[in-house]
């Protein structure tokens, strides 16, 4: 490793259960806000120790220092997953960069992930089931990591929900994974954060969440991708009372996000209608599709904005950036899409081209939202959901739906 200086800002956040002390690293040139104070450090240090100098600052706040390296630094876990078992609350794992073919359950721990490179420091997994996400947590820092949901290269058995009744042992059986799975008791009083992350999905929602009262999660400075059955993310509100409260907020901040995958960016559950979430989107770029296919959107959706197909024929004007792409056949845009071999400009795409003879009970909606609410029922919150709403720090998206009205 050649001498070459890397900064590391640590700065100190405070929760409502652990005073987490975060640190990271300018090694690709990224700033993280706000800072209490900032030390040089000399990597060529590390070549003897790769503890060394992070150590020195650990030490500081009282909390341990491991590292995880694929190829043999001494004093270095090989695997991220050992690294976290040896991990207790506060402490700070260092990820040097690798491919780490790993499923990461962190669910009862509150701890800092830190990857010395974004591009370079991937952990991915095989996501084809639903037992198997890429990371399940709770609780944590994590930061300058990209996270990969594989799809193997071989045939897999085709799945289909329809008439089955899905229990918690069979959910392998009818879905695939999360990238990321937030789903745990273990969230109550705590927060979970992702800065400088990329996370990428073949399969199910790059995000999966279950929220819980008094818990904060956010996504800043994010690449998200969904090219697979599922789109972007799928929340619902606490399913029990003993976790259901007012006190839940979900924050994107300076995301790019690219859903190619599903027509629905956003799957918005509501169970119990007493619950609030408050969501800000800020910043958020995204690249979509719509389509003028009723097979490819589902019944009662309880969304209440505009039906994409009255923009598409000039009836309904958005501000929402619209393209009518009416020259190619819907599976040949969406492989030009995955491809990224649109026009390059963020909003959303929509194909023109119907399937013939098919038949629907029940009208489709057109949206970039699904939002389900008890008996099919449109609410008062965000987008006719039950249980979300819209902070006054929500501007600058792309969709205008995640814009607040001021």
């Amino acid at each position: 490793m050649s001498d070459t200086d890397i900064y590391i800002k640590i700065w100190t956040m405070n929760r409502r259960i652990i005073s987490e002390k975060i640190i990271k690293t300018l090694l690709t040139l990224t700033l993280f806000f706000g800072s209490l104070f900032m030390c040089k450090i000399n990597t060529f240090a590390m070549e003897t120790d790769t503890l060394a100098p992070l150590r020195a600052l650990t030490n500081v706040s009282g909390s341990s220092l491991l590292a995880v390296s694929k190829d043999g630094r001494p004093g270095a876990f090989e695997n991220i997953m050992d690294a976290v078992n040896a991990a207790s609350d506060g402490d700070m794992i260092v990820i040097f960069p690798g491919e780490y073919n790993e499923s990461l359950d962190i669910r009862n721990k509150d701890i800092i992930l830190l990857g010395l490179d974004k591009a370079s420091c991937i952990i991915k997994y095989d996501t084809s089931v639903y037992s198997t996400p890429v990371l399940n947590g709770a609780a944590g820092l994590f930061c300058n990591l990209t996270f990969y949901g594989y799809k193997p290269k071989k045939p897999t058995v085709s799945r289909s929900n329809t008439e089955v009744v899905i229990t918690p042992d069979n959910l392998d059986d009818y879905f695939s994974g999360y990238v990321i799975h937030i789903d745990d008791d273990f969230e109550y009083g705590r927060s979970i954060v992702f800065n400088n992350c990329n996370i990428i999905s073949e399969n199910n929602n790059c995000i999966g969440m279950g929220m819980r009262d008094h818990f904060s999660a956010s996504f800043n400075n994010c690449y998200i991708r969904s090219v697979g059955v599922a789109g972007i993310l799928y929340v619902h509100d606490p399913d029990t009372l003993t976790y259901a409260g007012t006190d839940m907020h979900l924050t994107f901040k300076d995301n790019i996000w690219e859903n190619y995958g599903y027509p629905y960016v956003i799957f918005a559950k509501s169970i119990n209608y007493m619950n609030r979430i408050n969501l800000t989107f800020q910043g958020v770029t995204t690249y979509c599709y719509a389509s003028a296919m009723d097979e490819v959107y589902v019944e009662n959706n309880a969304y209440t904005g505009t039906d994409l197909r009255y923009v598409a024929a000039g009836i309904t004007p958005i501000l929402t950036p619209f393209y009518v792409m009416d020259t190619a056949k819907f599976s040949e845009c969406i492989k030009s899409l995955r491809s990224g071999s649109a026009s390059g400009f963020p909003g959303i795409y929509y194909i023109t081209e119907t399937a013939s003879g098919s038949e629907n009970d029940l009208p489709k909606i057109a949206s970039p939202y699904y939002i389900q609410n008890p008996f099919n029922l449109s609410g008062t919150g965000w987008a006719g959901s039950n249980c979300y709403y819209l902070t006054n720090d929500s501007f600058g998206n792309t969709l205008e739906e995640m814009n607040v009205i001021r």
